[in-house]
Order: structure tokens, then sequence, then C-alpha cells
């Protein structure tokens, strides 16, 4: 494949990325685009690859060193997900609440739900929650 080919097609699998869901864009950072410090604009919503973790924009900025995760952190949001499965919040409401058999990451270790309408972490309720291999 020749270079041109290459980076068309990159553009277009990178297009194509604003289309997936955060549960599925979070198990492909590498298909989304990186800062380019190039001054231009980026819209609130737009993911981006920051060091293989996807990052959202959170407000309209320009592409500058300035504006980047590490320099303004709050102008980015974290998915709520990391490899397809949602990562459970310190504080889990009703509206966020788990079901029996729903998988979710308590810092680096996967957990499944072992009740429904789960609102409490594995840290605090740790006989809810199931520890994963994964």
């Amino acid at each position: 494949m020749k270079r041109a080919e290459a980076v068309y097609l990159r553009s277009i699998v990178e297009q194509a990325t604003a289309y997936l869901d955060d549960k599925t864009a979070s198990t492909a950072a590498t298909l989304f685009p990186q800062l380019k410090g190039n001054g231009e604009l980026i819209h609130s919503g737009v993911r981006i690859n920051w060091n293989g973790a996807i990052k959202k924009a959170a407000v309209d900025l320009w592409d500058i060193k300035e504006n980047n995760p590490d320099n303004a952190p709050t102008l980015w949001a974290d998915l709520e997900y990391r490899d397809g499965y949602r990562i459970i919040p310190e504080t889990i409401t009703v509206t966020t609440a788990f079901s029996s058999g729903e998988y979710g990451w308590w810092g680096d270790t996967l957990y499944r739900s072992k009740k429904d309408a789960n609102v409490y972490t594995p840290a605090v309720r740790p006989d809810d929650w199931e520890k994963v291999n994964a």
C-alpha cells in the first residue's frame, strides 16, 4: 500500500470513529486522532487518543499545547468506559446502578455485579461483586 493510500484510509477511519458510542470507542483508542498542536478548533464532544486513552473535549477549544489534557485537564473528560465495560464510579446513583451480571472496572480490576440495581462499589459491599479475570 502506498503512503498516500494509507493516509487516506486513516482519515476515513478517524472520521468513522465519530459515529461510535463511548462503549465501543473504549475498545479502540488507536483508531482516534491525536492532537496536532496546529491551532485548529476542536469542538466539544470530539474524542482523541491521548497516550493510549480516549479523552473527550468538554468544551470547544483550540488545538494548542496549553489546551492538551496534561496541561488543561478540566477541558477534557474521560470516557465512562474502558475496554467496553463501564468504570464503576465512586458514587453510584439509581440511574447508574449496575444490573446483575453487568461488568465494571473498579481501579484496575474487572468485576461482575452479583445483584440487580447494585448501587454499591466493590469497596463498600464486596459481597455484591465478583472479581473477573480480565
